[in-house]
């Protein structure tokens, strides 16, 4: 199966904001807080999401 980097931005934001969502509900953050720390991790999802699918494209 192949993977593009389209559908590794898209697995790894998925990825991301659901973490950061569960970690941040966890913590019991405020609305604000909530909010960034979910952006935060969907942007470091994405990012490694990319990653992956250029790292298995190579091979």
């Amino acid at each position: 199966m192949r993977m593009g980097k389209d559908i590794g931005l898209a697995l790894g934001m998925l990825a991301g904001t659901t973490m950061a969502s569960g970690i941040a509900f966890l913590m019991g953050l405020e609305p604000v807080s909530l909010i960034c720390t979910v952006s935060m991790g969907g942007a470091v999802g994405a990012t490694a999401g990319i990653a992956a699918a250029v790292l298995m494209e190579r091979e």
